[in-house]
């Protein structure tokens, strides 16, 4: 029971600070940290692909969670 309250807690936190899409975002990086996780501590080995899909997820995450540049604004004279 606690361990679901916390969760909830730090859901509606992510949710109040990063908002929907930046919260949705994060559930993507549990896999590319699960899998560092297993290769940095278990010494388990990755194909060229399962390198590429990482690196996928990855770049799609920062695309979600990176805000837009807006132009300069132009002045008028």
């Amino acid at each position: 029971m606690f361990s679901t309250a916390a969760a909830f807690a730090i859901y509606f936190r992510l949710i109040q600070t990063l908002g929907s899409v930046g919260t949705t975002a994060q559930a993507y990086l549990r896999v590319p940290i699960g899998v560092a996780i297993s290769v940095v501590f278990l010494g388990e080995t990755l194909s060229r692909t399962a390198w590429l899909g990482l690196a996928c997820v990855v770049l799609g995450v920062a695309a979600m969670t990176i805000p837009a540049r807006r132009p300069a604004s132009v002045k008028a004279s």
